[in-house]
Protein backbone atom coordinates (compact mmCIF):
# COMPACT_ATOMS: atom_id res chain seq x y z
CA UNK A 1 0.00 0.00 0.00
CA UNK A 2 1.61 3.26 -1.11
CA UNK A 3 0.36 6.05 1.12
CA UNK A 4 2.33 8.75 -0.64
CA UNK A 5 0.34 7.88 -3.74
CA UNK A 6 -2.89 7.92 -1.72
CA UNK A 7 -2.32 11.53 -0.68
CA UNK A 8 -0.76 12.76 -3.91
CA UNK A 9 -3.49 11.50 -6.21
CA UNK A 10 -6.15 13.17 -4.11
CA UNK A 11 -4.30 16.50 -3.88
CA UNK A 12 -4.99 16.83 -0.18
CA UNK A 13 -2.82 19.94 0.22
CA UNK A 14 -1.89 18.71 3.70
CA UNK A 15 -5.50 18.21 4.82
CA UNK A 16 -6.03 14.67 6.11
CA UNK A 17 -8.71 12.63 4.40
CA UNK A 18 -10.95 12.55 7.47
CA UNK A 19 -11.92 16.23 7.95
CA UNK A 20 -8.35 17.03 8.89
CA UNK A 21 -9.07 20.74 9.08
CA UNK A 22 -11.58 20.10 11.91
CA UNK A 23 -9.50 17.72 13.99
CA UNK A 24 -7.23 20.28 15.71
CA UNK A 25 -10.15 22.24 17.16
CA UNK A 26 -11.89 19.06 18.28
CA UNK A 27 -8.73 17.88 20.02
CA UNK A 28 -8.49 21.28 21.70
CA UNK A 29 -11.94 20.67 23.17
CA UNK A 30 -10.68 17.34 24.48
CA UNK A 31 -7.79 19.12 26.19
CA UNK A 32 -10.32 21.42 27.86
CA UNK A 33 -12.13 18.38 29.27
CA UNK A 34 -8.96 16.61 30.37
CA UNK A 35 -5.66 18.47 30.26
CA UNK A 36 -3.04 19.61 27.81
CA UNK A 37 -0.57 16.71 27.62
CA UNK A 38 3.12 17.24 28.20
CA UNK A 39 3.87 14.51 25.67
CA UNK A 40 1.83 13.29 22.70
CA UNK A 41 2.32 10.40 20.30
CA UNK A 42 0.30 10.51 17.09
CA UNK A 43 0.21 7.22 15.19
CA UNK A 44 -0.65 7.35 11.51
CA UNK A 45 -0.22 11.13 11.50
CA UNK A 46 -0.23 11.53 7.71
CA UNK A 47 0.17 15.20 6.71
CA UNK A 48 0.13 16.06 10.44
CA UNK A 49 -2.42 18.87 10.37
CA UNK A 50 -3.40 18.23 13.99
CA UNK A 51 0.15 17.68 15.16
CA UNK A 52 1.37 21.00 13.77
CA UNK A 53 -1.59 22.77 15.38
CA UNK A 54 -0.86 21.26 18.80
CA UNK A 55 2.83 22.16 18.54
CA UNK A 56 2.00 25.75 17.58
CA UNK A 57 -0.72 26.24 20.19
CA UNK A 58 1.08 24.44 23.01
CA UNK A 59 4.85 24.88 22.65
CA UNK A 60 5.29 23.27 26.07
CA UNK A 61 3.97 19.98 24.65
CA UNK A 62 6.37 17.55 22.98
CA UNK A 63 4.64 16.00 19.96
CA UNK A 64 5.96 12.95 18.13
CA UNK A 65 4.19 11.82 14.96
CA UNK A 66 4.78 8.53 13.19
CA UNK A 67 3.57 7.34 9.80
CA UNK A 68 4.29 4.51 7.39
CA UNK A 69 5.09 6.91 4.52
CA UNK A 70 8.76 7.87 4.40
CA UNK A 71 8.06 10.75 2.03
CA UNK A 72 5.39 12.26 4.26
CA UNK A 73 7.63 11.94 7.31
CA UNK A 74 10.47 13.71 5.49
CA UNK A 75 8.10 16.44 4.36
CA UNK A 76 6.72 16.89 7.88
CA UNK A 77 10.24 17.14 9.30
CA UNK A 78 11.17 19.85 6.82
CA UNK A 79 8.06 21.86 7.60
CA UNK A 80 8.61 21.54 11.36
CA UNK A 81 12.18 22.74 10.93
CA UNK A 82 11.11 25.67 8.76
CA UNK A 83 8.56 26.65 11.41
CA UNK A 84 11.13 26.34 14.25
CA UNK A 85 8.92 23.85 16.06
CA UNK A 86 11.62 22.12 18.09
CA UNK A 87 9.10 20.12 20.10
CA UNK A 88 7.59 18.49 17.02
CA UNK A 89 9.33 15.39 15.67
CA UNK A 90 8.49 12.66 13.18
CA UNK A 91 9.59 9.12 12.41
CA UNK A 92 8.63 6.21 10.20
CA UNK A 93 6.71 3.54 12.11
CA UNK A 94 3.67 1.35 11.61
CA UNK A 95 1.12 -0.72 13.45
CA UNK A 96 0.43 -3.33 14.68
CA UNK A 97 3.83 -3.54 16.39
CA UNK A 98 5.32 -0.11 16.96
CA UNK A 99 9.06 0.39 17.27
CA UNK A 100 8.49 3.73 18.99
CA UNK A 101 9.65 3.57 22.60
CA UNK A 102 8.52 5.42 25.70
CA UNK A 103 5.24 6.43 27.28
CA UNK A 104 3.08 9.44 26.45
CA UNK A 105 0.40 11.47 28.19
CA UNK A 106 -1.68 11.21 25.03
CA UNK A 107 -1.58 8.52 22.36
CA UNK A 108 -3.69 9.69 19.43
CA UNK A 109 -4.65 7.40 16.55
CA UNK A 110 -7.42 8.66 14.29
CA UNK A 111 -8.68 6.70 11.26
CA UNK A 112 -5.57 4.52 11.08
CA UNK A 113 -6.73 1.10 12.28
CA UNK A 114 -8.93 0.88 9.19
CA UNK A 115 -5.81 -0.20 7.32
CA UNK A 116 -4.43 -2.65 9.90
CA UNK A 117 -5.24 -6.36 9.73
CA UNK A 118 -4.43 -7.20 13.36
CA UNK A 119 -6.53 -4.56 15.10
CA UNK A 120 -6.31 -6.23 18.51
CA UNK A 121 -2.52 -6.26 18.53
CA UNK A 122 -2.48 -2.67 17.30
CA UNK A 123 -4.74 -1.61 20.17
CA UNK A 124 -2.48 -3.37 22.65
CA UNK A 125 0.56 -1.67 21.16
CA UNK A 126 -1.08 1.75 21.44
CA UNK A 127 -2.21 1.14 25.03
CA UNK A 128 1.27 0.00 26.04
CA UNK A 129 2.57 3.45 25.14
CA UNK A 130 0.09 5.39 27.24
CA UNK A 131 1.70 6.74 30.40
CA UNK A 132 0.01 6.14 33.76
CA UNK A 133 -2.72 8.75 34.09
CA UNK A 134 -2.62 9.40 30.35
CA UNK A 135 -5.20 8.95 27.61
CA UNK A 136 -5.63 6.92 24.45
CA UNK A 137 -7.81 8.36 21.68
CA UNK A 138 -8.40 5.81 18.93
CA UNK A 139 -10.73 5.19 15.99
CA UNK A 140 -11.68 1.64 15.08
CA UNK A 141 -13.06 0.06 11.89
CA UNK A 142 -16.76 -0.72 12.16
CA UNK A 143 -19.83 -1.50 10.09
CA UNK A 144 -20.24 2.26 9.72
CA UNK A 145 -16.75 2.47 8.25
CA UNK A 146 -17.61 -0.28 5.81
CA UNK A 147 -20.82 1.44 4.70
CA UNK A 148 -18.87 4.62 4.05
CA UNK A 149 -16.13 2.79 2.17
CA UNK A 150 -18.65 1.09 -0.10
CA UNK A 151 -19.82 4.53 -1.22
CA UNK A 152 -16.31 5.48 -2.35
CA UNK A 153 -14.94 5.20 -5.86
CA UNK A 154 -13.22 1.97 -6.80
CA UNK A 155 -9.73 3.43 -6.45
CA UNK A 156 -10.38 4.63 -2.89
CA UNK A 157 -12.06 1.36 -1.94
CA UNK A 158 -8.83 -0.44 -2.74
CA UNK A 159 -7.19 1.23 0.26
CA UNK A 160 -10.08 0.09 2.46
CA UNK A 161 -9.95 -3.53 1.32
CA UNK A 162 -9.75 -4.91 4.88
CA UNK A 163 -12.84 -2.97 5.88
CA UNK A 164 -14.78 -3.72 2.71
CA UNK A 165 -13.95 -7.40 3.09
CA UNK A 166 -15.08 -7.32 6.75
CA UNK A 167 -11.68 -8.66 7.81
CA UNK A 168 -10.91 -6.22 10.63
CA UNK A 169 -14.25 -4.81 11.79
CA UNK A 170 -14.71 -4.27 15.51
CA UNK A 171 -17.32 -2.99 17.93
CA UNK A 172 -16.79 -0.73 20.91
CA UNK A 173 -17.25 -3.77 23.14
CA UNK A 174 -14.45 -5.50 21.23
CA UNK A 175 -12.16 -2.53 21.80
CA UNK A 176 -12.93 -2.49 25.52
CA UNK A 177 -12.32 -6.21 25.77
CA UNK A 178 -8.92 -5.88 24.14
CA UNK A 179 -7.86 -2.89 26.23
CA UNK A 180 -9.35 -4.25 29.44
CA UNK A 181 -10.93 -0.89 30.31
CA UNK A 182 -14.16 0.99 29.75
CA UNK A 183 -14.11 3.64 27.05
CA UNK A 184 -16.01 6.84 26.37
CA UNK A 185 -17.17 8.26 23.06
CA UNK A 186 -14.65 10.83 21.84
CA UNK A 187 -17.01 12.57 19.42
CA UNK A 188 -19.56 13.05 22.20
CA UNK A 189 -16.86 14.42 24.47
CA UNK A 190 -15.80 17.05 21.94
CA UNK A 191 -19.35 17.88 20.94
CA UNK A 192 -19.56 17.02 17.28
CA UNK A 193 -22.09 15.07 15.24
CA UNK A 194 -20.59 15.64 11.80
CA UNK A 195 -20.82 13.12 8.98
CA UNK A 196 -17.53 11.42 9.82
CA UNK A 197 -18.73 10.28 13.26
CA UNK A 198 -20.40 7.14 11.95
CA UNK A 199 -17.58 6.46 9.49
CA UNK A 200 -14.88 6.69 12.15
CA UNK A 201 -16.21 5.68 15.59
CA UNK A 202 -13.66 6.95 18.08
CA UNK A 203 -13.28 6.31 21.78
CA UNK A 204 -10.96 7.41 24.54
CA UNK A 205 -9.74 5.75 27.70
CA UNK A 206 -7.65 6.87 30.64
CA UNK A 207 -4.96 4.63 32.06
CA UNK A 208 -4.97 4.44 35.84
CA UNK A 209 -2.14 6.25 37.55
CA UNK A 210 -0.96 3.05 39.23
CA UNK A 211 -0.79 0.95 36.03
Amino acid sequence: MEWTEFYRERDYDRIAYLAGDRMPDLLERFFERTRVPKTMLSVGCGPAVTEFAVAERHPETTVHGVDVSEELVADNRDLASDADLDGLTFAVDALPDLDTKGHYDLVYCIATLFFVADVDRALESLWERVAPGGHLVVSYPSEGTRRGALEMDEQSQAFFSLVVGEENLRTRADVESTLGVETRDYWDAVGTDESFVEFAPTVYARKKSDE
